[in-house]
């Protein structure tokens, strides 16, 4: 497996055991630092893509349980704050999903946009007009939920080698048989390739070809403490504006939901500082849209990655061209949402031509 981010560690959890020998290759010093450090940690269900949502749907159900189960040790990677979705304009195809959610499990409820500001304060004056309170929804550490997948597949002799470069995929004819090392080459009957930003550029150079993976670099801002910045606060997303915020430490991160292509250099460290640009743009959309956060002082943060397919759906499953590569990628920034239920899907696919 190329990469211990969120999805592979889940991948490693659901797969790793008597049936199945699992290396898990890090070129980072630690697992779970890239796209996985760099996200806000919001479980967002409230998706339009149908896959992505049934994803989210499914590990929001089984989340809570994971604290009470011995891989994380009484750690509760999930705080519940409930969170509000909202709109700057009405959009008929938001009711449907909140439909689908509803059959699903999951609580959503239609809230009035003038009252917003009793459940979610910093959403006080706000001028959108349609919103959906979902009480259940809440905040994922991504690093207490990826030490439990890993903790537990190491339980289960998987194994995870971190400061290895992968460098290239082995490739034999028409199928992929390993991969090749900073530290040498490693054969394998099968390779995942869940290596987010790097994964595309690792299949180019086995001459495979199909939908490109484009990572694009997205700012995150931490503001300094803010009245309305309690631990419990829900996050909030409007979602044709693009702008969410999520309390953090007395205060709020803060994302005007920007897209850049920035494609990583050779070797770990994907996240860049802030720009000039992204904080006026953050700072912009907070007056406009949320003016009980207007006066939100945004003292520092970080850029970072989050890689896409053209029609943003996910990259997961067999490589239609080549045998023995299988794809985990593509997950764009809903990683943390999906990575539970994604990684026991791929588990039971990988399975099958393993046993």
């Amino acid at each position: 497996m190329v990469g211990a981010g969120i999805a592979g560690a889940s991948l490693a959890w659901h797969l790793a055991g008597p049936r199945c020998r699992v290396l898990i290759l890090e070129q980072g010093r630690q697992p779970l630092g890239e796209a996985s450090a760099q996200n806000a940690g919001m479980l967002r269900c409230f998706v339009a893509g149908e896959e992505e949502r049934a994803l989210a749907c499914k590990s929001r159900l089984r989340i809570d349980s994971l604290a009470s189960h011995p891989d994380w040790e009484g750690a509760a990677p999930l705080r519940t704050t409930g969170a509000v979705l909202a709109l700057a304009e009405p959009d008929p195809r938001y009711e449907p999903i909140a439909a689908d959610l509803r059959a699903r499990g999951i609580r959503c409820e239609a809230a009035d946009p003038r009252l917003l500001g009793r459940v979610a304060p910093a959403m006080a004056g706000s001028p959108v007009t349609e919103a959906w309170w979902l009480p259940d929804e809440g905040l994922c550490d991504a690093w207490t939920l990826g030490q439990g997948f890993l903790r537990g597949a190491r339980r289960r002799r998987a194994e995870l080698r971190t400061g290895v470069e992968v460098l290239e995929l082995t490739r034999r004819g028409d199928r992929i048989a390993g991969v090749i090392t900073d530290r040498g080459p490693i054969d394998a009957g099968i390779v995942v390739l869940a290596a987010g930003a790097w994964s595309d550029a690792l299949a180019r150079r086995a001459d495979l070809t199909g939908p490109e993976l484009t990572p694009k670099a997205r700012h995150l801002l931490q503001s300094a403490p803010h009245p309305l910045g309690t631990r419990d606060h829900p996050w909030c997303w409007i979602d044709d504006v693009g702008l969410y915020v999520r309390p953090e430490a007395g205060g709020f991160l803060v994302s005007p939901c920007d897209e850049t292509d920035r494609f990583p250099k050779r070797g770990a460290g994907s996240g860049a500082p802030v720009e000039a640009l992204g904080r006026a743009l953050a700072h912009e959309k907070l007056t406009r849209y949320l003016p009980a956060l207007a006066d939100l002082r945004l003292v520092g943060g970080w850029r970072g990655l989050r890689t896409f397919t053209p029609d943003r759906s996910l990259r997961a499953g067999f490589d239609p061209t080549v045998d023995g590569l299988y794809w985990m990628a593509g997950l764009g920034g809903c990683g943390v949402s999906v990575a539970l239920a994604l990684g026991e899907r791929c588990a039971a696919e990988l399975q099958g031509v393993t046993t």
